[in-house]
């Protein structure tokens, strides 16, 4: 249980810093239109990860259980980590913040899902995830559900600081600080894939 509630945690954190058009969007609104506008696109991120997960875990158990199956499934999350790390230690990027405009609370929940969701990423992350919660770790429903309720509370508790934030947050960012931010990430990618990888290669 507690182990679930760990990793779950973890994860969300690890999931929020994938910086994306999403995080952008809900700093800008958050500052063009407050911060009960930033929780709504907050509401929408949420709301897509929960039918993202929900299509994940499905998916995952439609896979066969199986030593071979973990081997694939650490080798599958290695090379999707490995690309997304030298991606980010590749990609230059400059601040950019997307145009925001008035309207009403499901206007901002609208375009959270619709980010969030259209973002080919985040369904392959959560069925890397889920498969490795499921196939790897052993989860049982139980433990998978715990690990999905702290994931989700780890990724609205991160929105809401940055709502919080966000007009603070402004005065601080420029591109080196965002490309700094972004190799870091690329090197934790990297090194999550060899924590992945290395069972397999070395038995």
């Amino acid at each position: 249980m507690t182990e679930a509630i760990l990793l779950g945690l973890a994860t969300g954190m690890v999931m929020s810093v994938m910086l994306g058009t999403v995080f952008f969007a809900l700093v800008q609104t958050s500052i063009d239109r407050g911060f009960k506008s930033g929780i709504s696109i907050s509401l929408g991120v949420i709301l897509s990860d929960a039918i993202l997960i929900t299509t994940a875990y499905f998916n995952s158990e439609l896979i066969p259980k199986g030593s071979i199956t973990e081997d694939i499934v650490r080798v599958c999350g290695a090379v999707f980590l490995i690309v997304y790390g030298i991606k980010n230690l590749r990609n230059k990027k400059h601040i950019t913040y997307p145009v925001t405009r008035a309207g009403r609370i499901f206007y901002f929940m609208r375009s959270g899902f619709l980010l969030n969701l259209l973002n080919p990423g985040n369904f392959i992350g959560w069925v890397v995830v889920t498969t490795n919660i499921i196939q790897v770790a052993r989860y049982n429903p139980h433990q998978c559900f715990i690990f999905y309720v702290f994931a989700i509370s780890a990724i609205f508790g991160t929105e809401i600081l940055i709502s919080l934030g966000a007009a603070q947050l402004k005065r601080f960012f420029s591109d080196r600080l965002l490309n700094g931010i972004n190799y870091a990430v690329g090197i934790l990618f990297l090194a999550f894939s060899i924590v992945l990888i290395y069972p397999v290669v070395f038995r």
